[in-house]
């Protein structure tokens, strides 16, 4: 089961670009693999904890990058509470 969520790229990058992300409500990710290029992306937090709470790991991303997606990493805050960061992984053909 592969859920969908949008995905849009962010050109600016650093621990200051990602806070102001958070504080917007939106979560900072990566996209790599495949011999592609990284693709620097920000989520809608809101969406990413439903799939979360579901335990999916094949996502969809929609929107700037439409691709299907692994959930490699999810890097969370000291007290388990907030996403930081996803990595996602194109997997190979």
């Amino acid at each position: 089961m592969a859920e969908t969520l949008k995905a849009t790229k962010r050109e600016k990058t650093g621990k200051l670009a990602n806070r102001n992300l958070r504080r917007e409500g939106q979560i900072p990710a990566v996209l790599y693999g495949a011999g592609q290029d990284v693709i620097h992306l920000a989520l809608c937090a809101e969406q990413f904890d439903a799939i979360v709470r579901h335990g999916v790991k094949n996502i969809t991303l929609e929107g700037d990058v439409s691709e299907s997606v692994v959930m490699r990493e999810v890097q969370w805050d000291t007290f388990g509470v907030e996403v930081l960061h996803v990595d996602f992984f194109r997997p190979g053909n």
